[in-house]
């Protein structure tokens, strides 16, 4: 079968990794026999071929299951509920697409079908009968109606049909059909007649909708999946027009590799899971050529960004980030690139909780080779990185990101961002001796809320930014588009700016008058805060604390409830500078400030010393 194939080839290049990653580190050190503390630190990190080879082999030869696979099993085995023939977990909401609340139990349409692919790979006594009922309960709650709205998809979950759902999710029929491609391919003989045909038919619904979706590159995570869900589904059911598009759909995506440092979807961890993990499912599921070197193509460009984001003093990845429901790395995101990388990723102390993820049923490739010499296992000078994720086109600024980063600490922004909750459009982390990353973040609040109808624009030179804030019009609530009000206003009650620090060990402190400093450890952010406006509103400075949180917030507006016109520009002048340094160095002494450009509009500038001049249309 291909899985064993896959499986078998993944020692020796994985030694190559190791080789690679160990030439790496010995070329770094100073002197012929000295070990540096980040040194020391990767070394008790790395692995070594035998545990690699433990991972991918039994002692008979054969493939045998990982260990992410056999936490995936230890969790759903327990969370099966035979007599519906799906999982049954706590319903997780992100506050949209569903009705239903946190915590609530559910019999989720995803993870159920993860959980049938994976019993086929585990293959003990009973797995297949109880595969093949998992895969007939859930295909029969797709919508097979070719003329429905949401013809092709599933809803999230048992209890709230499609209909029922606050706005259904159309990649449910990529995520779905995924699992389904892969299990036709790789364990199809495994399959009772019923359960293969009930699979080969809703993959072709699914097949169909992704068609008349057809989303284009910008949304990388989906045009990958679903280019291979069409690609795997053409093989499968022997449709060279299907084929033909679920190729055009990856190669499309692999142009991007030749245009730019990233995706649309900037330096996201989950994103680029997604499109890795669904690469290496594209190269053990799909035998066209083509495809396949597209597909490689594409995970190269991800790996090169995880290769360029990733801070090993901190164990996490550096920002601007552009989705990510958590600041630090799950715990199944960080088992995820140990299984791919030459070296364990440690999970922060806040994130050891969480249940595994479905990816761990796909066949791991290791990162590529000739990028493990662009990771920054053992950084001995600061960095700076710019990254082009979009090219300017239009009116559409270009989306250009900058990352810095030393041996204790790292720091990066975005230029144009919105504060929706996925995004962090300013983004450090750094190690104490409490500590392994305190996070700092910038966010937007609307009563207590991330609030995506306001952005942001950043300059940053080194662990310096400038920032200044805009309004967003025709965005929504908590999310982006999901929940736009009819007529652009929105009722208010408290309107804030915040810069927050978390983690162990945090405290907030005024220096000056307009000149604030978050602490941890060695380090501090220090805010260079400006006399600013909002609508007919002057901006206070306030300063709170909690035990693993301190914060500074700028007030736009806190009250009466009151309403905001979104559907123009609102009128404000909100500017302040962020420093990252270690506690003790001399912070910038002027604040950012306002410059008149042509008579008619204003620049933000901001001299950050030694001829560095930020600056903001």
């Amino acid at each position: 079968m291909r899985l064993s194939g896959e499986l078998a080839k993944l020692s020796p290049v994985f030694q190559i990794g190791i080789t690679i990653s160990i030439l790496l580190v010995v070329g770094c050190r100073d002197q012929p026999g000295a070990m540096s503390e980040n040194d020391a630190t990767l070394s008790s990190h790395r692995k070594t071929t035998d545990e690699f080879d433990e991972e991918s082999r039994n002692p008979s030869g054969r493939p045998t299951l990982r260990s992410q696979q056999l936490a995936l099993f230890q969790y759903y085995d327990t969370h099966y509920d035979s007599e519906v023939t799906m999982l049954k977990v706590p319903c997780r909401s992100p506050g949209y697409h569903t009705k239903l609340e946190n915590g609530v139990p559910v019999h989720p349409t995803r993870e159920s079908l993860i959980y049938a692919l994976a019993l086929l790979q585990r293959n003990a006594a009973g797995d297949s009968a109880r595969s093949a009922a998992i895969i007939n309960r859930v295909t029969a709650l797709q919508d097979q109606e070719p003329t429905s709205d949401d013809y092709g998809t599933w809803p999230w979950f048992l209890e709230e049909p499609l209909a029922e759902m606050a706005s259904p999710d159309l990649n449910w029929a990529d995520f779905c059909g995924a699992s389904l491609a892969q299990i036709l391919v790789l364990h199809g003989d495994q399959l009772t007649l019923e359960a293969s045909t009930n699979a080969k038919r809703a993959l072709r619904h699914a097949a169909a909708r992704i068609q008349i979706r057809d989303v284009k590159r910008d949304y990388t995570n989906i045009a990958v999946l679903g280019g291979g869900v069409c690609a795997a589904a053409g093989e499968i059911l022997d449709d060279v027009a299907l084929l033909s598009y679920g190729r055009r759909r990856i190669q499309s995506v692999a142009e991007v590799t030749q245009e730019v440092d990233g995706f649309p979807e900037y330096n996201s961890p989950p994103y680029t899971k997604v499109i890795i993990a669904e690469c290496e499912r594209i190269l053990a599921i799909v035998d066209d050529a083509e495809t396949q070197r597209a597909a490689k193509a594409v995970v190269h460009l991800a790996w090169k960004q995880v290769a360029e984001s990733f801070h090993f003093p901190t164990q996490q990845w550096a920002g601007p980030i552009a989705r990510t429901s958590r600041l630090r790395l799950r715990n199944s995101m960080a088992a995820f690139l140990s299984e791919r990388l030459p070296v364990t990723i440690n999970v922060h102390p806040s994130m050891q909780q969480g249940e595994p993820r479905g990816y761990a049923v796909v066949p791991p490739q290791p990162c590529p080779a000739d990028l493990l010499a662009s990771f920054q296992f053992s950084p001995s000078a600061p960095t700076k990185k710019m990254r082009v994720f979009r090219q300017a086109a239009g009116n559409r600024v270009a989306t250009v990101g900058v990352t810095w980063m030393d041996d204790v600490a790292c720091l990066g922004s975005i230029n144009q961002s919105t504060f929706w909750t996925q995004r962090k459009p300013v983004l450090g982390f750094w190690k104490t001796e409490s500590d392994p990353a305190v996070a700092f973040r910038v966010r937007f609040l609307k009563d207590g809320r991330d609030f995506a109808s306001m952005g942001l624009r950043t300059a940053q030179n080194g662990s310096s930014v400038l920032l200044r804030l805009e309004s967003i019009t025709g965005a929504g609530d908590w999310h982006p588009s999901l929940d736009r009000p009819d007529d652009g206003k929105f009722r208010v009650k408290d309107l804030r700016l915040r810069f927050e620090l978390s983690g162990q060990g945090v405290s907030v402190s005024r220096i000056k008058e307009h000149q604030f400093c978050l602490k941890a450890g060695a380090h501090q952010v220090v805010i260079h805060a400006t006399q600013s406006d909002f609508v007919d509103n002057d901006v206070s400075w306030q300063s709170g604390q909690s035990n693993d949180r301190a914060c500074l917030d700028a007030i736009c507006y806190s009250g009466k409830e009151t309403v905001f016109d979104f559907r123009q520009q609102l009128p404000m002048r909100i500017l302040a500078g962020i420093q990252l340094i270690p506690i003790g160095n001399q912070p910038v002494g002027e604040p950012p400030g306002w410059k008149d450009a042509d008579g008619q509009s204003m620049v933000a500038e901001w001299n950050v010393g030694k001829d560095h001049l930020l600056s903001l249309p």
